[in-house]
């Protein structure tokens, strides 16, 4: 019979234990006398005292991160990161439906990424070319998007798609006007959810970024 054990060690016969026989226990011992040779130390006698130290350096060094963070966050993100944004879905299905009734030539593929697909459409100009306009949420959108936010409060992406965001990317990309946008979905309303919404249109109409006129009194 072949006997198949391994010899992992040059010398050490297959039935020792290698624990055992490389084990130094003499030395051990006297590493131990010798933390030990002052009196028992103050982090084995007092292990709690260790610990809270540790906690209070670890809030400290959060806050200081949080801190930090907080120069890399967004004046309105506790708005766009509100659960009580997923309202009015509506089935991806029936969303590309309601643009290919609508005149919009555009159709859907696989981008790879779990639980969302890629959209594409053709610009009215330009009828022997596709345009990539955005990825779209499957099986179904909410109206407004979610942001995700990191541990430290710093935007990290989106939570769920919405199809306003679909929207303002079909609008930029050229596929539809604002006009159109709203004359084949409808207007919200404005308030503090479709702030952000109201403020990319603008943007691409008026071809620069928008500035708060509060934030130029200050």
């Amino acid at each position: 019979m072949v006997d198949n054990r391994i010899q992992t060690i040059p010398g050490l016969g297959i039935d020792k234990d290698p624990i055992k026989a490389y084990h130094d226990l003499s030395t051990t011992r006297t590493t131990i006398k010798q933390l030990l040779a002052d009196g028992t130390p103050d982090w084995v006698s007092h292990p709690e005292d260790y610990k809270e130290f540790v906690k209070e350096n670890f809030a400290a060094h959060k806050q200081e991160s949080d801190a930090m963070a907080e120069a890399y966050q967004w004046h309105d993100q506790h708005i766009l990161a509100d659960l009580g944004r997923k309202v009015n879905p509506i089935s991806t299905r029936a969303f590309i439906d309601k643009l290919r009734k609508n005149g919009v030539k555009c159709f859907t593929v696989d981008n790879g990424w779990r639980g969302t697909v890629a959209l594409w459409a053709t610009p009215p100009e330009k009828l022997d070319a596709v345009r990539y306009v955005c990825y779209l949420q499957i099986p179904a959108m909410y109206e407004w998007s979610i942001l995700n936010l990191d541990r430290h409060g710093i935007p990290d992406g989106e939570g769920y798609r919405g199809w306003r965001t679909v929207i303002v990317q079909l609008v930029e990309k050229e596929i539809i006007t604002e006009l159109q946008a709203h004359r084949i979905f409808g207007v919200p309303a404005p308030n503090e959810n479709s702030a952000r919404y109201f403020q990319s249109l603008w943007e691409k109409r008026n071809g620069k970024k928008y500035v708060d006129p509060e934030d130029e009194k200050n």
